[in-house]
């Protein structure tokens, strides 16, 4: 039974070795990277994650590109470039800044039409309320007597609260 236990717990070791070796292997390979493939990576959405960049991202199509894009630019390709093929491949929606054209303009325009909207409407009702404020208003002397008579009274007994 020790035997067996002892087999087990060696089996367990090498093979927490081996993934401590492949994680340092894949540690190694990304200090390797030029350091402009991750400013070029952060460029580019991962097509994986949901709010991570390929410069940032830990998934393995993110690791992937980032090799694309060293091997691009060990052959010469500018910045440029690099971004032209991934956009040419996954589309507009891979850059982390899509082009003010076609249906990415409205991600550009409607904050901004947004916050002008915004702007009128509460210019509109500021001037609104100044109007009402400066307007005089009639008061009855009569409902003014029964106002002033019921402040002076401490509101009543109470009871028909």
């Amino acid at each position: 039974m020790t035997l067996r236990r002892a087999r087990w717990r060696s089996a367990l070791a090498l093979l927490g070795l081996v993934c401590a070796l492949a994680v340092g292997s894949a540690a190694a390979q990304e200090r390797e990277l030029d350091p402009r493939v991750f400013e070029i990576g952060r460029e580019l959405r991962c097509p994986t994650c949901v709010s991570e960049s390929v410069g940032e991202s830990s998934a393995a199509i993110a690791r992937e590109m980032r090799v694309m894009i060293q091997e691009q630019l060990d052959q010469g390709a500018s910045r440029a470039e690099v971004l032209a093929f991934f956009q040419e491949r996954y589309g507009d929606w891979i850059l982390q800044n899509p082009p003010m054209r076609g249906m990415n303009l409205l991600v550009w325009l409607l904050p901004i039409a947004a916050v002008l909207v915004a702007v009128v409407v509460i210019a509109r009702l500021l001037r609104r309320w100044r109007v009402a404020a400066e307007t005089p208003v009639d008061v009855d002397p009569s409902d003014l007597d029964r106002v002033r008579a019921e402040l002076r009274s401490g509101f009543g007994d109470g009871a028909d609260r």
